[in-house]
């Protein structure tokens, strides 16, 4: 992988995902990881693989004008939006929102596709509305759970530019990063995760970050400088992050024995994340703990080979 550059990498990927045959069912059964973990990882891959397709082909669209990719990625998503009408179990909420940003995404990047359909366009909308968002909507939680929520709707808002729904929601993002930091930089929620609490602030700090970007996007505010009423800022949590993840999760002042990925590479967690930040914020620590692993791909699943989430996928590429 380090031979190509991110485009190489992006357009091999693509070009293989032309292939792809949609993966949607009706009902979408995703019962909880820590109940039943072979069933989890079976129901996600039916989207895991369609969320890599309609990701990485829309993404070479934009890179290189080919309607041939276009078209994959809007009869993937067309597939879905046709076809799923609901989902149940424990974990669909959650898993809905980390893979199905990878759809919002694309439909950006798609967005002004003279090839997009009127009518598929609004069939997708009509599967977001109505089967998805009350899903992330519904989520009690205020855990990473809710980060995943609130990027999810920010990506939906922004695709149907309803500004008014998108200001409220960045109230509730404001809120979030407020309730969910703590002045320290550590997420309480996700230090009491055993040996994955460091994957778990990763986890938590992805969505909130590219959550972040959409608000810059589209309403020029900037939360990544932000500081709460109470203190609390991004910048603080991802500084405390990358301190544990280069080098020193042995320090780690919750659980011992943090489960990190070793060795680091360009498909795993958590480099997309900084080497996003680092061209976010210009940060030279960050660009330092990404740089010997360029091109950053993506965080990877280790049971299924595809992306695990769709924060930060390409990140040097979403920012070109």
């Amino acid at each position: 992988m380090h031979n190509d550059s991110a485009s190489e990498a992006l357009l091999r990927l693509a070009h293989e995902s032309l292939s792809v045959q949609c993966h949607a069912v009706p009902l979408w059964k995703i019962p909880g990881f820590y109940y039943d973990k072979e069933g989890h990882q079976a129901a996600k891959r039916l989207m895991e693989e369609d969320a890599q397709a309609i990701y990485t082909t829309a993404l070479a669209y934009r890179l290189t004008g080919e309607a041939l990719y276009a078209d994959k990625a809007i009869e993937l998503i067309d597939g879905w939006a046709s076809i799923n009408r609901g989902f149940t179990d424990h974990d669909g909420p959650l898993v809905s929102a980390y893979l199905a940003t990878g759809f919002l995404q694309a439909a950006e990047l798609l967005k002004n596709y003279k090839g997009w359909l009127s009518e598929s366009r609004e069939r997708f909308i009509h599967w977001m509305t109505t089967v998805c968002l009350p899903e992330w909507d519904g989520i009690q939680g205020r855990n990473n759970w809710w980060s995943w929520s609130l990027y999810a709707q920010l990506s939906l808002y922004r695709f149907m530019e309803d500004e008014a729904r998108m200001a409220e929601e960045v109230l509730e993002l404001k809120a979030h990063i407020d309730e969910s930091l703590d002045k320290s930089g550590f997420l309480p929620e996700e230090t009491r995760r055993g040996t994955k609490s460091i994957w778990y602030h990763y986890f938590a700090l992805a969505p909130l970050t590219a959550a972040a970007k959409i608000v810059l996007d589209a309403t020029g505010e900037d939360l990544f400088r932000w500081i709460s009423p109470s203190g609390k800022g991004l910048k603080k949590a991802l500084d405390t992050l990358l301190y544990y993840c280069n080098g020193h999760a042995e320090e780690w002042p919750f659980d011992k024995n943090q489960e990190m990925p070793s060795p680091l590479s360009s498909e795993t967690w958590p480099l997309d994340l900084f080497e996003a930040m680092a061209r976010q914020y210009g940060d030279d620590d960050y660009d330092h703990f990404a740089a010997s692993h360029r091109p950053i791909i993506g965080n990877r699943s280790q049971t299924s080979g595809y992306f695990h989430s769709y924060a930060w996928v390409f990140p040097e590429l979403l920012f070109a």
